[in-house]
């Protein structure tokens, strides 16, 4: 049986409507605060960004001088009276299903890149297409793609250089971000991260609907909770299996009925906490390599090295590594 299998075999979810059930409660996150920050703390539509009649699919740009500002494809006006920067680097940062840019993953994602530097900050907002059903979300991923597609085909024309693109997917949102990078002709973006990318519906999809390394110059896994929701396979150039990517130290056990809803997000969510945490301190995960993903599952990876993760200047090497984390904040050892 293959390491692939292995993983895969450890735990199944019964049902469609289970894994529907599964995924409402992990992604479909409850708002989040976001941190005391000068310039966007003071701007009056500070969660009200989102444009009721807008498209399906909105992107908002935050800087640490202002925000929110709702960006649209075409409008060179508002775009060159905003704050974008075209020196500094741009992330771009996508939701999973029934989330959306007003809730935790977002703005925890936006507060660290505010907190570490200066940073051109989108959240791409597809919530009206991934709101209620999991296979229509599905479809929405792919036109949340082509969305993503188009508003990075515009950048370019703004005069920002692929290379300086980062893409930030957690769950579904890492699909999005395959999807839409994928699309680009003429070049690449620079950089993907997939946080603990959806396993249900895509272990088998084709290639051109889901991450794969080939959809950005770097493309970099965070596997959190193979053992449910995550994908177990490799995503990219690099894939870390923090604890061995199975479960997360700290999260509540799925045995227990009454925290079965808080674990599923527990163990979920922590792909986009450690990142978090790495934005913030660039040396938080020193990671060991692996020969394999059964090697990371088992705790069994002995090759050590100068990776840490989410810090690209460091991978001098392609393939599987594992990390050791606490069981709460800060996680890094």
């Amino acid at each position: 049986m293959s390491a692939i299998a292995t993983v895969a075999g450890l735990v199944a979810v019964s049902t469609v409507a289970a894994v529907v059930f599964v995924m409402s409660l992990v992604d479909g996150q409850s708002t989040a605060n976001s941190t005391n920050l000068s310039g966007i703390q003071n701007n009056s539509q500070n969660g009200q960004w989102i444009d009721p009649d807008g498209p399906s699919v909105q992107f908002v740009l935050f800087t640490r001088k202002t925000g929110p500002v709702n960006m649209k494809i075409g409008n060179e006006a508002e775009f060159k009276k905003s704050s974008f920067n075209l020196d500094h680097p741009t992330k771009i940062i996508i939701h999973g299903f029934t989330s959306s840019t007003q809730e935790e993953f977002f703005i925890r994602l936006r507060d660290a890149y505010i907190q570490a530097g200066d940073f051109n900050i989108i959240g791409l907002d597809w919530s009206v297409l991934c709101k209620f059903e999991y296979l229509s979300a599905m479809t929405g991923v792919r036109e949340a793609g082509q969305y993503l597609a188009d508003f990075i085909k515009w950048l370019k024309t703004m005069g920002v250089p692929l290379d300086n693109i980062h893409l930030i997917g957690h769950s579904m949102g890492a699909h999005v971000a395959g999807v839409g990078a994928g699309k680009v002709k003429n070049g690449k973006v620079g950089r993907i991260t997939g946080l603990d990318p959806a396993k249900p519906g895509y272990r088998d999809n084709r290639w051109d609907n889901k991450l794969d390394a080939g959809d950005a110059r770097l493309v970099e896994g965070v596997h959190t909770f193979i053992r449910v929701l995550g994908l177990p396979e490799t995503v990219g150039h690099v894939d870390f299996y923090p604890n061995g990517g199975i479960a997360q130290p700290g999260c509540p056990e799925l045995s227990n009925i009454w925290s079965f809803g808080e674990s599923l997000f527990c163990h979920h969510g922590r792909a986009y906490e450690y990142f978090a945490e790495s934005i913030i301190n660039q040396k938080a995960f020193k990671s060991v390599k692996c020969g394999s993903i059964q090697e990371a599952v088992y705790s069994k990876c002995k090759q050590e090295s100068d990776v840490y993760m989410g810090q690209p200047e460091s991978y001098g090497e392609t393939g599987i590594y594992y990390f050791k984390t606490r069981s709460k904040p800060p996680y890094s050892l």
